[in-house]
């Protein structure tokens, strides 16, 4: 499991192999980011409380504005921005080659 978002400014984890870095920016919202800086996307808070009483995060892919994953697990939301980015890094090399 990730260290809490909330108790801390910077969290770093490990996913698929590479080193990633989730960042405060404000109280409700945070960049999601690879150890060399490049913005995954972003992690916000769209509800203060949700059906289980626990904040409701959205995913936010990077260059979008939508959030595309919802819900109160922050973590898997997080680690699904990241799939996304890596599925759309091996579909470019493959088309790239």
């Amino acid at each position: 499991m990730i260290a809490s978002i909330l108790d801390n400014d910077d969290v770093h984890f490990e996913h698929r192999g590479a080193g990633y870095v989730i960042h405060r920016l404000g109280p409700q919202n945070w960049a999601v980011r690879r150890d060399d800086g490049r913005t995954v996307g972003s992690l916000v808070i769209v509800s203060e409380e949700g059906e289980e009483h626990e904040p409701v995060y959205g995913g936010i892919i990077a260059g979008q504005s939508e959030t595309d994953y919802e819900g109160s697990d922050w973590e898997s939301i997080v680690r699904g921005l990241v799939n996304e980015e890596l599925e759309a890094e091996s579909e470019e090399a493959t088309n790239g080659a």
